[in-house]
């Protein structure tokens, strides 16, 4: 496995692994997402048997991620707390930049989970080399606030979020609802402008973001396969750390390995 570490715009740590073979045949760049990070659950896991299947895979920490230099302790909640959707996509890009330089003549996929697959969607035009996108239980739009929730924001200054596993208390300042706001990211149509096969893959008990999502993506996609894994949460039944890999986690894989295959 290599490590980097390289700038985001704002002059902030991306850290990042690669875990590949010795002639890798495409390169997969996986995006965590929200309260994620790249040493979370089956995101190791999953690198090693992208790697063993014959591919480079690439796994990171966004900037603003909230993970410090302790790659399992939320220690850096002030950088979580000026979190954008802007700043989501200038760390993939500089990512894939800098895993594209790494190994220039592969074919490039992207594997976004949850808000990562929304990054993945909205960033996937500005890819070059672009062979195909994988979202696993991906929201289909931005917004995910009502409007009592953002006057709440904009008053407080602030939206607080439970950490479920840490139960720490997560502060979001009013960067995020500005930069939603400002830009308008449309997932849906940067499904539809894909010019790249798509699949998408979802839990039918995903407790985060409903199954409809999913279809949502799907129906916008010109070239897209979509797979509905029955009695799969919103993680594949996947736990932190991962003591043992369920069923429906190793279907994820497989089937993602068998998608990058057919279209490397």
């Amino acid at each position: 496995m290599k490590t980097f570490t390289l700038p985001s715009r704002e002059g902030l740590p991306i850290r990042g692994d690669i875990d590949a073979p010795p002639d890798p045949s495409a390169l997969v760049v996986i995006v965590h997402g929200f309260k994620g990070f790249k040493n979370w659950g089956f995101f190791p896991w999953l690198a090693d048997g992208l790697c063993d299947a014959g591919y480079a895979a690439v796994r990171f920490n966004m900037s603003r991620s909230g993970i410090g230099e302790d790659p399992e302790t939320f220690d850096r909640l002030d950088l979580f707390a000026g979190d954008t959707y802007s700043a989501q996509l200038h760390d993939l890009h500089t990512v894939v930049a800098h895993a594209q330089r790494e190994y220039p003549s592969l074919p490039t996929f992207l594997l976004g989970h949850s808000r990562g697959g929304g990054i993945a969607l909205l960033g996937a035009r500005e890819v070059h080399d672009l062979a195909g996108v994988v979202t696993w239980s991906a929201i289909s739009r931005v917004d995910r606030w009502d409007d009592a929730t953002k006057k709440r924001w904009r008053t407080d200054g602030a939206l607080y979020i439970e950490n479920a596993r840490t139960k720490q208390m997560m502060p979001l300042s009013t960067a995020m609802l500005d930069d939603v706001e400002a830009h308008r990211f449309d997932i849906g149509a940067a499904a539809e402008a894909l010019q790249v096969p798509l699949l998408v893959l979802h839990g039918g008990r995903d407790e985060s973001i409903p199954v409809a999502e999913a279809q949502a993506i799907a129906s916008r996609a010109p070239d897209a396969a979509k797979v509905v894994i029955a009695n799969a949460g919103h993680t594949f039944n996947a736990i932190h750390p991962l003591v043992h890999v369920p069923f429906a986690l190793n279907l994820a894989g497989v089937l993602t390995s068998r998608f990058i295959t057919a279209h490397a």
